[in-house]
């Protein structure tokens, strides 16, 4: 038997002596002696039987604290097949719809940096439907999310598609959302998309209003906080079926100003169908369109991030206690596109705009199964060495899949990791507290 991989033994002043497993999910509080005697069986696994008692021994191994030579790496490999299965799912089509590149702001972390305004011209919108349609015998129905640039500057595009999608496609749209900076709603067009059963509206606030007036800004350098907040009001009072995420893009900049704009408008808007929450800023374009280095956090202060709000109220400690985790998202899934208004499609957000990035288009199909293959199989967590061989693999979600791919053609390093040692001891210490607490 050997010590697993997804063991953290450590020792705390607050809580005592600890061993948490990231695969079973649990957390044994030790004696000094019992602390002291697993010591040695982690430098020593193959001493195991002769240091532990023949009952603890036995508990030990049907905990998968003490494994099996390959035990740890089959139990990668289950969850590779978990994810790798889900992202095969093949009910339904994914659809991600730009109908112009164009934006009204100029958010200096953006990745999308001076690209057309063009829009999306009927015809193309057209080729759109007749490539959902290919899909018609093999998928139950389609989802769609607006996306650009902003969308909202072209609603003329917008509109067009929901009536071509009510004329002509076959297969029928089961979810629809969008993300936007806002700047744009009127009640027209809230009125508009809850007839049409928007299902989610994403917008970004960046902080308070000072804070978000030096970052989401128009082209002019005009602030847009004022104008978003009561456009968001708008949706929550005309689209009551759609839920408005308001999202706020956490950086250096911003991050210790969350806690009480994440409370401002949890008030404002309770019992509203508003969900706040928060996103790291990554610094994910492949053509380092721009340099966002500078205000993306690292792990350690990710990890801080994420303690000060459980600190602060914002989260319950509970959410600080690992869970799995083998999300996927658009790059990773094998039935979702991102199509851009001049019909290229895409495999990733962030490779909108950049040609030779592109999978395929609306004329050709898909055809660059090298980008296709390189985010399926060989940009995951799975797929790097360090997440193979890391305590923390089964509850990381192995962060962003183009950093990979990268570091992969460019020779460029990375940092992906959600946890660290420290990061988890101080997790655990705070799940802890509380739960003794109650």
């Amino acid at each position: 038997m050997k010590w697993s991989q997804f063991n953290f033994l450590f020792h705390s002043e607050k809580i005592g002596y600890c061993l948490h497993n990231t695969r079973m999910l649990s957390l044994m509080n030790l004696d000094k002696v019992s602390y002291e005697t697993l010591c040695l069986v982690e430098k020593h696994p193959d001493k195991a039987e002769t240091l532990l008692d023949e009952n603890t021994y036995k508990y030990f191994v049907k905990n998968k604290i003490l494994v099996k030579e390959y035990e740890d790496k089959d139990y990668i490999n289950k969850l590779a097949y978990t994810k790798r299965y889900a992202c095969s799912e093949e009910s339904k089509l994914g659809i991600v719809l730009c109908p112009t590149l164009g934006c009204n702001f100029a958010c200096p972390y953006c990745y999308e940096d001076k690209l057309s305004s063009k829009p999306m011209s009927i015809e193309t919108q057209m080729k759109v439907i007749d490539f959902i349609n290919q899909y018609k015998d093999k998928k139950k129905g389609f989802t769609l999310n607006w996306h650009g640039g902003e969308p909202l500057s072209s609603f003329k595009v917008i509109k067009q598609f929901y009536s071509l999608i009510e004329k002509y496609s076959e297969l029928p749209l089961l979810h629809s959302s969008m993300v936007s900076n806002g700047f744009l709603l009127t009640q027209e067009i809230c009125e508009y998309l809850e007839s049409k059963k928007l299902n989610y509206l994403q917008i970004t606030i960046d902080g308070n209003k000072i804070t978000h007036n030096k970052t989401r800004i128009l082209k002019n350098g005009k602030g847009t906080f004022d104008r978003i907040i009561h456009n968001i009001d708008l949706a929550v009072e005309y689209m009551p079926n759609c839920t408005i995420g308001v999202r706020t893009n956490i950086g250096i900049h911003n991050k210790d100003e969350y806690s009480e704009i994440y409370k401002i408008f949890s008030e404002r808007w309770k019992g509203k169908n508003v969900n706040v929450y928060y996103a790291f800023i990554l610094n994910n374009s492949l053509e380092e369109k721009k340099d966002n280095s500078s205000v993306e956090l690292s792990t350690r202060e990710k990890c801080n991030f994420l303690l000060s709000l459980a600190k602060d109220g914002v989260i319950s400690s509970s959410n600080l206690y690992p869970k799995v985790d083998c999300n996927s998202c658009t790059c990773t899934d094998m039935s979702a596109y991102v199509i851009d208004p001049n019909g290229y499609i895409y495999k990733c957000w962030a490779d909108v705009g950049i040609k030779k990035r592109a999978v395929g288009n609306l004329d050709e199909g898909l055809k660059n199964f090298d980008i296709i293959s390189e985010f399926v199989q060989g940009s995951d967590k799975f797929s790097d060495p360090k997440c193979n061989n890391c305590r923390y693999m089964p509850i990381c979600d192995g962060g962003c899949n183009l950093y990979r791919v990268k570091s992969k053609r460019n020779g460029i390093p990375y940092e992906v990791c959600q946890y660290d040692d420290q990061g988890m001891q101080a997790f655990l210490e705070e799940f802890t507290l509380n739960n003794t607490k109650q």
